[in-house]
């Protein structure tokens, strides 16, 4: 008797799984054969199987490449959960066709090496020299992605990558992203300090730390502005009225400061007065700008930062543009 997707519990759809994969070895093997290939053919199937299921999913995901924020997976998780691609899967592992991949991919995904295949492959081929920029940037979103999504789902802890990533180095392999990866996933879930949050201090008398400061530290986006405040602030509210991602703001925030429009002052004041001056404008969390400043001003290659290049670069020629204008 079918089980209707909604009605499945996570526990029940893993023993369905399981039991699945325990009566059809061969067909497992053959996929986990397939996707372990250096031609990428098995990962090209299961992307036309998530078009299938998502007719939206492809453009959602070159969207995202082109314009979202890095942080900002909104639009790929909307095509999912309006597509209800859950119930593809589960009706899929339930129909017994033997042309659909979805249950050796449901296997290979719970409990195979799935995340850690998609991990290796993509770090190799930012590795290999002849894969363009484009295809660089490409790979490392998989990899933060893949890492991301399986501690979310449950099926790896940070301890698993922790270990896998060792052992990727100890035969000589290089995870530069992987550990980027690990370190931005830490780095979210601790506390972002605000400007007034002060040193740890001791008392004379019992030499105990004092609790840290969490004030915001408050001030108009007008008084930021070196001249004109107010011209600024009208040209300020005509670029956020399209452009209000981490990556927008992040290149904002470096433009405004390098080109002596604005005083000096750390993100998160320039975030809180860009809250407090527009409150009709819905702004991304100051870790998501804080994040995006981090990755397009490190150093590349030649001097050069991420910002300099593509997209990026056209980006924030045309921000300067604007205010100059």
């Amino acid at each position: 008797m079918k089980i209707q997707p909604r009605t499945i519990k996570h526990e029940k759809f893993k023993e369905m799984v399981k039991a699945w994969l325990d009566t059809h070895r061969e067909e497992y093997c053959s996929f986990v054969e397939e996707v372990g290939k250096r031609d990428r053919s098995g990962f090209q199937h299961i992307f036309q199987y998530a078009q299938m299921a998502a007719p939206g999913y492809a453009n959602a995901v070159m969207t995202y490449m082109s314009e979202k924020d890095s942080k900002d997976f909104s639009g790929i998780e909307k095509v999912l959960k309006d597509a209800d691609i859950a119930s593809t899967l589960a009706n899929d592992l339930q129909s017994q066709n033997p042309d659909s991949i979805a249950p050796a991919m449901l296997a290979w995904l719970y409990f195979g090496n799935s995340w850690e295949t998609m991990v290796a492959y993509n770090e190799e081929m930012i590795q290999d020299k002849k894969t363009s920029f484009s295809n660089r940037l490409k790979a490392r979103f998989v990899i933060f992605m893949a890492i991301k999504m399986s501690i979310f789902n449950e099926h790896r802890t940070k301890e698993d990558w922790e270990n896998f990533r060792k052992i990727q180095k100890s035969i000589g392999s290089a995870v530069p992203v992987t550990d980027s990866s690990i370190e931005e996933l830490e780095n979210e879930e601790a506390p972002v300090p605000t400007e007034d949050d002060g040193a740890q201090e001791t008392t004379d008398e019992k030499k105990e730390p004092q609790k840290r400061g969490r004030k915001k530290v408050r001030v108009s986006i007008e008084s930021l502005f070196l001249h004109n405040a107010e011209r600024m602030k009208e040209k300020l509210s005509c670029y956020l009225k399209s452009q209000c991602g981490g990556n927008e703001l992040a290149m904002l925030y470096i433009c405004l400061k390098n080109d002596a429009y604005m005083s000096h002052c750390e993100i998160t004041t320039f975030h809180n007065a860009l809250v407090e001056g527009f409150p009709e404008i819905k702004f991304v969390a100051v870790r998501s700008v804080q994040k995006a400043h981090k990755d397009l001003t490190t150093d590349m290659m030649g001097g050069k930062r991420l910002m300099d290049f593509g997209e990026y670069k056209k980006m924030f020629d045309n921000i300067r543009r604007h205010f100059a204008a």
